[in-house]
């Protein structure tokens, strides 16, 4: 019954050693702050810096903002805008508009957390794109799973993959399918109850484009959290 699911884990494992057309080395910097509102609802902000062209060229900076529900210590669900401001291939830069709702899962078994989050966004071309199907979204779906392992209050190292399934592109004139895999591993740190911090590696490899390309990430982020 393993034999299925073990297969496609290896197939996307393997694919990242096929080389790219094109490859690329970035770094990805959030601030992010989460303010508890009232009852079971909190407010999160977040700001990223994406760096590409061998860390030396802004690729896009976004802005998030979101309300999350906690139904209970496992499940949540998030609503979220996010703008962006990003690097086009004629050195100008498009606004892009992005909404999407987050559900996410969270178990504990001792020191061990495992946790699932399915996102569903759609993203549309404002300013700065003249293409007439600017109105018409990219919609994707996508899959995150996470396994992570609290060493003590501080250090939390932490392994995920996500899966993102295209469900529409009015820009690709081929159907639905697999847009995009990235492969995590990373390690959180807690300064106090208010304050953390992390760093991670991330691999990013794109599908069914015409030039495809592999990405090695370097991710920085520091977080406070506000009752």
């Amino acid at each position: 019954m393993l034999k299925r699911p073990f297969l496609i884990f290896i197939f996307f494992i393997s694919s990242h050693f096929i080389p790219a057309q094109t490859e690329d080395l970035g770094s990805w910097l959030t601030f992010s702050v989460d303010k508890g509102i009232f009852g079971k609802f909190s407010f999160n902000f977040d700001q990223e810096l994406r760096l590409k062209d061998n860390i030396t060229n802004v690729n896009l900076l976004y802005t998030n903002l979101g309300i999350t529900y906690k139904f209970n210590k496992y499940f949540r669900i998030a609503g979220v805008y996010r703008f962006i401001d990003k690097h086009k291939g004629d050195d100008t830069y498009g606004i892009r508009n992005r909404f999407y709702t987050d559900l996410i899962f969270k178990y504990k078994i001792g020191k061990i957390s495992l946790g699932y989050r399915a996102r569903l966004q759609a993203e549309y071309r404002k300013s700065g794109y003249y293409s007439t199907l600017g109105n018409m979204p990219e919609v994707f779906l996508r899959n995150l799973f996470k396994v992570s392992y609290k060493i003590n209050d501080k250090w939390s190292p932490y392994v995920a993959t996500e899966l993102r399934w295209q469900l529409q592109n009015p820009r690709l004139p081929w159907g639905n399918g697999f847009d995009r895999t990235r492969f995590y591993a990373g390690m959180d740190y807690t300064i106090n109850d208010k304050l953390s911090t992390g760093a991670y590696f991330l691999l990013q490899k794109e599908w069914n484009v015409n030039d495809p390309q592999t990405l090695y990430i370097i991710g920085l982020e520091f977080g406070i959290s506000i009752d």
